[in-house]
């Protein structure tokens, strides 16, 4: 649990605020958030403010500096600046990095100096932004190397100042963030600005999962943000005036809060309820599919049925219309249909890791790793763990259906008289429910198998075939989705995601 000092509500006073992880801080815009964050970072001594004004030119060059004079210059270049004034420390900030490096490497040489011992190393925090880097931008390639900075194309190597301005912005806010000093309140005000809606969660986990000695302060607009991320205390800001704020606290247990949805989406977006947990596979490739929806993630099937009815039934606070998609699971023709009529819609496939197995998904990620030749051997195995699966498949279908119709059939109970009823009939309505369930069959088509395969790990075998490990198989498809493959990746996806509507 960490205590900071915080503005209470209203009347202005300092006092302290316990908090178990990070605190997500959201209003709509000249709502006061900014000036807020500004006067958190004046009553907390060891902070660290990342303004939403942010001067991002890059020079190639890199400076050379002492550690010791780089990381005093980086603190004091900004420190309780006015919220207008842009934060313009990228180039100090990166001065500092590889100043870092350069002392790591002094201090490894002096203890390795006459000892035949193996001295640890310690990573410098030029390769910890390299790591994140890569976990973020994995199409794209760094070089952090003789106090130069440097990307690389398919083609060619080229300056630094020319990254796109979200690679720029991705690559300041690393460096602020692993730059910043230990057990430090980091308050970030726009963590979303010029990133992609795909790349903002991935690269904010990856941040405090590295940093998890800080405490994270996000300050934002942005619904989608906001929900997306964990934390132990959401603030939403009402309104500033007479050097006030009016805020509340919005409870967790809410699906959304009312009066959330009024003040900041107004009348923006429709919502979009998925499956997963904040950060999931779900919201990271809906969100960027479905641009035009507030993407939110509710957990279950059960969840998002009940979600979009919940906001559905009271309109009347709101503006916004709901909907919901769901994995397919082994839901019939007919309940889809019955589904769909209530804005409710499902994935094409058994659930949402078979989407990645698509053949022409496959086929570009073939392509970009050179691997051309791997794409019908990946499906061939597809087919072949299918059809020595299938007897498994068809039992999971059957228990499956059984399960929902036990449900459907305890759910109509009205009084004890029923219950009888219903026990009396049941052997026979079993059997003859289970009767009515068509086994599925031997088949090489592979968009049939994607429907009804249940089991997660077939992602896990197209990725060790492409040599690679640790969810990168998943990840590269998702960073299509924000480069230049993202036209042709979503030409895909819309033959086979519902359009919703």
């Amino acid at each position: 649990m960490k205590k900071i000092n915080f503005i209470q509500s209203e009347t202005g006073v300092s006092t302290e605020l316990e908090l178990s992880s990070n605190l997500v801080i959201v209003g709509a815009n000249g709502s006061g958030k900014s000036r807020f964050g500004s006067t958190l970072e004046q009553h907390n001594s060891n902070s660290k403010r990342i303004s939403a004004q942010r001067y991002l030119q890059l020079q190639e060059s890199v400076q050379k500096q002492d550690f010791e004079s780089a990381e005093s210059s980086l603190k004091s270049v900004f420190k309780n600046q006015s919220v207008i004034t842009p934060q313009n420390d990228f180039q100090q900030a990166l001065i500092t990095l590889f100043a870092e490096e350069a002392r790591r490497n002094e201090e490894y040489y002096e203890k390795s100096k006459g000892t035949a011992e193996k001295v640890p190393e310690i990573k410098s925090k030029k390769e910890q932004v390299l790591e994140v880097w890569n976990f973020v931008f994995p199409n794209r390639l760094l070089k952090l190397e003789k106090d130069k900075i440097r990307g690389v194309s398919d083609t060619s190597e080229f300056s630094g100042s020319e990254l796109s301005d979200g690679e720029r912005v991705g690559l300041y806010l690393i460096c602020q963030v692993l730059l910043a000093p230990k057990d430090c309140l980091l308050i970030i005000d726009e963590p979303e600005i010029h990133l992609h809606k795909s790349l903002m969660t991935r690269l904010w986990n990856k941040l405090e999962s590295i940093r998890n000695d800080c405490t994270f302060i996000y300050i934002t607009h942005d619904l989608d943000f906001a929900v997306s991320k964990s934390a132990s205390k959401t603030i939403w800001i009402e309104g500033y005036k007479d050097s006030r704020w009016k805020w509340t606290e919005i409870s967790s247990a809410e699906y959304i809060p009312d009066n959330l949805l009024l003040e900041v989406l107004g009348s923006r977006n429709p919502i979009l309820f998925v499956e997963g947990d904040k950060g999931s596979l779900d919201q990271q490739l809906y969100q960027s599919y479905y641009e035009h929806f507030t993407v939110i993630p509710r957990g279950s099937c059960e969840k998002v049925i009940e979600a979009v009815k919940g906001l559905n039934d009271n309109q009347s606070l709101h503006n916004n219309t709901a909907f919901g998609l769901i994995d397919r699971d082994y839901k019939t023709e007919a309940e889809i249909a019955t589904l769909k009529g209530k804005k409710i819609f499902t994935t094409p496939t058994k659930h949402i890791e078979n989407i990645f197995l698509l053949p022409e998904i496959i086929e570009i990620i073939t392509e970009y790793l050179a691997q051309k030749n791997k794409k019908d051997i990946i499906i061939s195995e597809i087919i072949s763990e299918y059809k020595s699966q299938l007897e498994n498949i068809n039992f999971s279908i059957k228990k499956t259906r059984l399960l929902n119709y036990l449900a459907k059939e305890a759910g109509q109970l009205k009084d004890e008289a029923s219950l009888i009823a219903l026990k009396a009939n049941l052997p026979s309505g079993i059997e003859a429910f289970i009767a009515t369930i068509i086994p599925i069959a031997e088949t090489d088509d592979i968009l049939e198998i994607l429907k009804v395969y249940p089991h997660k790990g077939l992602v896990s075998k197209a990725q060790s075939q492409l040599g690679l490990k640790d969810n990168l198989y998943q990840n590269l498809v998702l960073s299509f989705l924000t480069a230049k493959n993202r036209v042709e990746l979503i030409k895909i996806l819309k033959k086979y995601l519902p359009e919703i509507s």
